[in-house]
C-alpha cells in the first residue's frame, strides 16, 4: 500500500522498473475518461439536437443523425487519446520546470513515474462517473450549476495527483523535496487558473 501511504518510497522502487505498469495505468485512466464521457452523451446529444432545431437550420433527419453520430464518437474517443497526450505534456512541463531548479535525470524516467499520478482518478472513478451522469441531466436545461460538483471533484483529484508529481520529480530528477514540491505546485496552480477562467467564462456566457 506504499502507493497510497508512502508515495516517495513507492516512486523510488518504481524508478528502475519497466514501462508496462505505467502504460496500463494510463490506459485504464483513459478508458475511464471515455466511460465518463459516454454516460453523459444521451443528454448532451439531446441538448445539441434541440439547439440545432431551435436555430431553424435547414437540416434533414439523416443529416442530424450523421452529425450526432459524429459528435458521439468524438465525445467518447477524444478523452481516451487526450489522457495520453496530457500525461506526456504534464511530464514535459515538469521536466522543464525541474530543469530550471537544477534537476537531472532523463525524461523517460520522469514520464514513467508521472504515469502513477493516474492512481487517484482511477480510485475516485466511481464518483467521477456518477457525477458526470447526474450533471449531464442539467445540460438540457442550460443550467451551469451542474459544473460545480464535477469541477470541485476534479480539483481534489489534481491536488492529490500533485503529491505524486512531487515525488515523481524528486526521484526522477534528483531534486530535494522542497524544489520538487514547488515544481509540482506550479503546474497545479496553472491548472487552477485555467479551471477558474473556464468556469467564469462558462457562467458569463450563460448570462449573455
Amino acid at each position: 500500500m506504499d502507493f497510497l501511504t508512502n508515495p516517495d518510497k513507492f516512486m523510488e522502487r518504481q524508478k528502475d522498473k519497466g514501462f508496462l505498469l505505467p502504460i496500463i495505468l494510463v490506459a485504464v485512466a483513459a478508458t475511464i475518461s471515455s466511460l465518463t464521457a459516454y454516460v453523459a452523451t444521451p443528454y448532451t446529444l439531446e441538448f445539441i439536437k434541440q439547439q440545432v432545431m431551435s436555430s431553424g437550420a435547414a437540416i434533414t433527419e439523416s443529416q442530424m443523425e450523421a452529425m450526432l453520430r459524429m459528435v458521439f464518437y468524438s465525445m467518447v474517443i477524444t478523452p481516451f487519446i487526450a489522457t495520453f497526450i496530457i500525461w506526456l505534456i504534464a511530464s514535459l512541463i515538469l521536466h522543464v520546470i525541474s530543469g530550471i531548479f537544477g534537476g537531472s535525470g532523463n525524461f523517460s524516467t520522469l514520464a514513467k513515474l508521472v504515469a502513477y499520478s493516474h492512481i487517484p482518478p482511477i480510485i475516485l472513478s466511481p464518483v467521477t462517473v456518477y457525477l458526470a451522469y447526474e450533471s449531464s441531466k442539467y445540460i438540457i436545461y442550460g443550467m451551469k450549476s451542474y459544473l460545480v460538483p464535477s469541477t470541485t471533484l476534479q480539483i481534489a483529484i489534481v491536488a492529490w495527483q500533485t503529491v505524486y508529481w512531487t515525488y515523481a520529480v524528486k526521484n526522477a530528477r534528483n531534486l530535494d523535496l522542497r524544489k520538487s514540491a514547488i515544481t509540482a505546485l506550479i503546474v497545479f496552480i496553472a491548472y487552477l487558473l485555467l479551471t477558474a477562467s473556464s468556469l467564469i467564462f462558462s457562467f458569463l456566457s450563460a448570462t449573455l
